[in-house]
């Protein structure tokens, strides 16, 4: 009722239930920081679980009235909730609890948040997502069967939610004196480099956990490429390995979301060259060569191709364009394996869709660019209806 009105009355009534709130978390702070009680006591877990609900609950009232009393009440507790998550990583209830916290909170208060509120809620996610990815990335935590239930990793799944809810900010930003968009960005590129090492091929095959993920990745491929450029070699190789695999996924919604991820940052290398760090070491020329050939041979030349068509012709486009003489190697190399007839005739059929007038423009913006897309598309999908009549890769 409280949350309803905006008076005398109300006010004074939510400040006794944000005082005791304050209260009872200050004292378990305390209690944990003085080490009067071990954070593995039956007693200390039983209140952490109690004020994590209880802040999870003031975190779901975004909309009452006046909502700014939220965040006036919960920005000052946000790194003690967040350094909760050292003690209680590998307690997967309480950890869970953590993560849909700030989740609730980001996805109810993100838009309304001044600037000193956003950036305690970024820096203090940064800090939960870290502790939270020390301890699940460096576990034996795999999964043991196909039957295993995806409810046993919402935890995850509450990750990746948190960085979704925690990229709209860049969007969705009421204020005029919002944050500045490379602070939205740099927070969340952070928080990838922290889950994307517990992002597994077995993870991935649960259904929810995989378009979340992929709804993420192939937005932050798309929208912001010239931070994935500045990621460390290891973390980019397992982020485009995920993209990868959600090219021949049984979800459209998936394989276009990494089609478009692929094509994304290859088109903005093309343009100012962001993977130069990557595509000029030793590796680079094997992250090429690798992409190339698991686009035709997982997609273009197997029967999922049509559902997810015009995706799978913008990843090939920008391949083709960033280095056509290895893309034609790698089709050589493939084309070497078919009957001496169907070399000729593959052979054929690329050598007239990729055109070099069409390739020379994969990059270009507005619309030029827009134009030699649309050809091409029309050029990719007669060039699928002629090698499928002739040709399909088992």
């Amino acid at each position: 009722a409280c949350s309803e009105k905006d008076d005398a009355q109300s006010n004074a009534m939510l400040n006794e239930i944000f005082k005791a709130i304050h209260d009872v978390f200050s004292s378990l702070v305390h209690v944990l920081s003085t080490r009067q009680a071990t954070p593995d006591q039956v007693d200390a877990k039983e209140m952490t679980s109690l004020c994590v609900e209880l802040f999870g609950g003031v975190a779901r009232t975004g909309e009452m009235v006046e909502p700014n009393r939220v965040p006036k009440f919960l920005t000052p507790s946000l790194s003690h909730l967040s350094g909760l998550m050292n003690f209680y990583a590998s307690d997967l209830t309480i950890c869970e609890g953590l993560l849909r916290f700030f989740c609730d909170y980001a996805e109810q208060f993100i838009a309304i948040l001044d600037p000193q509120d956003c950036l305690a809620l970024f820096q203090s996610s940064a800090d939960l997502l870290k502790a939270y990815s020390s301890v699940h990335c460096a576990s034996s935590r795999v999964i043991k069967s196909d039957a295993e239930e995806e409810q046993n990793y919402t935890d995850v799944l509450c990750a990746i939610q948190l960085l979704i809810q925690l990229g709209t900010k860049d969007f969705v930003d009421i204020r005029a004196d919002g944050v500045n968009s490379s602070q939205v960005t740099e927070m969340i590129f952070f928080g990838l480099q922290q889950i994307l090492p517990l992002m597994t091929r077995g993870l991935l095959q649960f259904p929810t956990l995989c378009k979340q993920y992929f709804s993420l990745v192939g937005f932050m491929m798309e929208t912001y490429p010239d931070k994935v450029g500045q990621l460390p070699f290891e973390l980019f190789d397992a982020l485009l390995e995920s993209l990868l695999f959600g090219m021949s996924y049984h979800d459209p919604s998936v394989a276009k979301a990494s089609f478009y991820g692929i094509s994304g940052i290859l088109k903005e290398h093309i343009q100012n060259k962001v993977l130069e760090m990557h595509l000029s070491s030793p590796q680079g020329p094997a992250l090429i060569e690798k992409c190339s050939r698991r686009l035709l041979m997982e997609v273009v030349f197997q029967n999922i191709i049509w559902d997810r068509l015009e995706a799978t012709g913008a990843a090939l486009l920008t391949l083709a364009a960033l280095d056509l003489n290895r893309f034609a190697a790698v089709v050589q190399s493939i084309a070497q394996q078919m009957p001496a007839e169907n070399q000729q005739r593959l052979s054929h059929s690329f050598q007239v869709l990729l055109n070099p007038e069409v390739l020379a423009k994969a990059g270009s913006p507005g619309y030029e660019g827009r134009q030699n897309r649309i050809r091409f598309r029309k050029d990719f999908e007669d060039f699928c209806n002629e090698i499928h009549s002739f040709l399909l890769m088992r």
